[in-house]
């Protein structure tokens, strides 16, 4: 029995030592750090006047606004560059969007923006940059003209479509 105590006593002696030299390793920590921030910098585009009526249009004409009858503005505190599209088709589904610059057809119109950078026809989609670099707090006034084709398959009702603006950072 006494030699099964020194045994024993030899065991926990080697084990007692290897723990002493041995790093002592326990489970990884974490900590974190948290930021908190508000981005100073929002694109808040406006236009006035939001909706206009041109009346009756005659096929194969243009009809436009003039003297800067819309104000585009940048109420945003960065500066904005603006893109705009309009519907591929009157509301009421009877006309379609030409965007082309050439003379609309039958039944087709075509919208040209005036006053901004660039002077463009409106496509149903954002392309192209109308205006760019309109400073915070800063506004221009423009034009729209409105082309009806070369003539109409109907006496067609009142006609309907939205020019949309969008504004992002310059």
């Amino acid at each position: 029995m006494q030699m099964e105590i020194k045994k024993v006593n030899v065991l926990l002696v080697t084990t007692m030592i290897l723990a002493a030299f041995t790093p002592l390793v326990m489970a990884a920590t974490t900590d974190d750090l948290i930021i908190t921030f508000d981005p100073d910098g929002d694109i808040d585009i406006d236009v006035n006047i939001s909706a206009y009526n041109f009346s009756k249009v005659q096929a194969n004409s243009w009809t436009n606004t003039t003297g800067g009858t819309f104000t585009l503005y940048n109420n945003g505190s960065v500066a904005m560059d603006t893109r705009i599209k309009t519907n591929a088709s009157t509301d009421e589904g009877d006309m379609d969007l030409n965007a082309t610059g050439t003379p609309p057809q039958q039944d087709e119109y075509a919208i040209f923006i005036e006053g901004l950078d660039s002077e463009l026809y409106l496509e149903s989609a954002y392309n192209a940059y109308f205006d760019t670099v309109l400073l915070p707090q800063d506004s221009k006034t423009f034009d729209v003209c409105l082309r009806i084709g070369i003539n109409l398959s109907a006496n067609h009702s009142w006609q309907t479509t939205t020019i949309s603006f969008e504004g992002s950072q310059s």
